[in-house]
């Protein structure tokens, strides 16, 4: 709260000095080194990110950059980059909150004694612990998104860009995910651990997008009609286990009548295993049986197999569609 109640009395102060400014404008003529007055359209800017800060729903920090970014640019006031560096610092642009509170302990001189001990403390706690990343596009145009991937709470994301050659920014220790999108091109990922006091570097290679991967909106064409070559070898394969039934089935009824001729009303030659030749036809009877169940069944399935493949229609295919480039809008960070 106190570099919130800080923030907004940097504001406030700015504007009343530039008020002033304009007051004094009115009287006098001004001295050839004072600054350009502020224009309307600057104030605008400046006073929408106050409000921004001041939102009863909830401070918008990053809108608000924006807003005081264009406010600086239109006006190239000092006073403002007070109010950058602070919302940048908040925003973990710490890169760009260096920036901007150096240049503003340096150029602003009328700063509140216990505001400037407060923005030196600032400034140590992010020269010692801003990760420094130098990122290289091959296409220009690009924009780079940075995702800090935080050990508990929500991602972390800013926007770089658009990136012509090569940038180089401060960002918050931590896991970084940083990808470099261009319309028209594959999106670029790469991950990187960034450690306080580090230097990073990472150059991007965008290509066009791969066109043999499906889409959606997918076109549909015909293919050829389903082959018979399943159902033909699923019949085959049940004739053949009627047809090994029908052997076997032989064997067994050959030992049956077999054990009727030498064993005549029940009487065996003594030379004769009765059990043994039993026991064998037995097998028999039930090998026969089995070869008989499965190769029925397995003749019914590939003549029903065969019959829905020869009754339906060509089945679709699907066809990619011209690939779809991913594209980051129109956003900016300055307006």
């Amino acid at each position: 709260m106190r570099r919130i109640r800080r923030g907004v009395a940097v504001l406030a102060a700015a504007i009343v000095l530039s008020g002033s400014s304009f007051a004094a404008a009115q009287e006098e003529p001004p001295a050839p080194a004072s600054p350009p007055a502020i224009s309307d359209q600057a104030r605008q800017h400046f006073n929408a990110g106050v409000a921004l800060l001041q939102d009863p729903e909830g401070e918008k920090v990053e809108e608000a950059y924006r807003q005081f970014r264009t406010a600086y640019e239109l006006s190239g006031s000092p006073k403002i980059l007070g109010n950058m560096g602070f919302c940048a610092m908040r925003l973990e642009r710490d890169g760009e909150a260096i920036d901007a509170y150096s240049r503003y302990l340096r150029e602003v001189a009328d700063i509140d004694t216990e505001e400037r001990a407060q923005i030196v403390r600032d400034l140590q706690t992010l020269t010692v612990g801003v990760a420094r990343i130098t990122i290289e596009v091959n296409e220009p145009g690009a924009m780079i998104l940075d995702e800090r991937v935080p050990v508990r709470g929500a991602r972390v994301t800013n926007a770089y860009g658009p990136v012509n050659g090569k940038i180089e920014i401060g960002v918050r220790p931590g896991h970084h995910v940083f990808t470099a999108k261009l319309a028209g091109r594959e999106d670029a990922p790469w991950e990187v651990e960034a450690y306080a006091g580090g230097k990073e570097k990472h150059a991007f290679v965008l290509r066009e997008p791969s066109r043999a991967t499906p889409a959606s909106g997918m076109m549909t064409v015909r293919d050829e009609k389903p082959s018979m070559t399943g159902p033909i070898v699923t019949v085959s394969a049940g004739a053949a286990m009627l047809i090994a039934g029908g052997i076997t089935g032989i064997v067994a009824l050959n030992k049956t009548n077999d054990i009727a001729d030498r064993c005549k009303n029940d009487v065996c030659p003594r030379t004769f295993d009765l059990d043994g030749e039993r026991s064998s036809a037995r097998t028999f009877v039930g090998v026969t049986d089995l070869l008989v169940v499965l190769g029925t069944v397995t003749v019914l399935g590939g003549l029903y197999w065969g019959y829905r493949v020869s009754t339906s229609s060509p089945e679709p295919k699907a066809a990619p569609a011209p690939a779809k480039a991913s594209f980051l809008g129109d956003w900016r960070l300055a307006l």
